[in-house]
């Protein structure tokens, strides 16, 4: 391998089969529709308080502590030794709007929780709810 003495110039990392529409950046005025379209938002009550923010951060960390009790309490109900069920763990995922950004005020959080095999859904989770 060699060099076959052509001038190759870097070309910018493109994401997609198309060409951007433009690469400049806002206009004056673009960015005067911006913080129109935020003032906007705030003024109907599209984003959420900064209290609803960190009682969701709040909602979030409770869970991930339960999930982790509850893989242990699993573990050790199989007779997992205990070395084993202090390694056992599992963590949660979110994912949808909250995930993104984008979710409003009152807004569910779509969470995925991920754990060991012997931790299972039908029969560690669901059989409590059988009645």
């Amino acid at each position: 391998m060699g060099s076959t003495g052509q001038n190759i110039q870097a070309t910018p990392a493109r994401i997609g089969i198309t060409e951007p529409i433009s690469t400049g950046g806002p206009t004056e005025s673009d960015i005067v529709k911006n913080q129109e379209l935020e003032k906007f938002l705030v003024d109907a009550g599209l984003y959420e308080s900064r209290e609803e923010a960190v009682k969701r951060e709040e909602v979030l960390g409770r869970l991930d502590q339960i999930v982790k009790i509850w893989v242990k309490n699993i573990s050790r109900s199989k007779g997992y030794n205990e070395p084993m069920v202090q390694e056992a763990n599992a963590k949660i995922f979110t994912f949808g709007s909250y995930r993104l950004g984008v979710h409003g005020p009152g807004a569910d959080i779509d969470t995925l929780c991920v754990g060991p095999k012997h931790a299972t859904r039908n029969v560690d989770f669901f059989e409590f709810f059988d009645a």
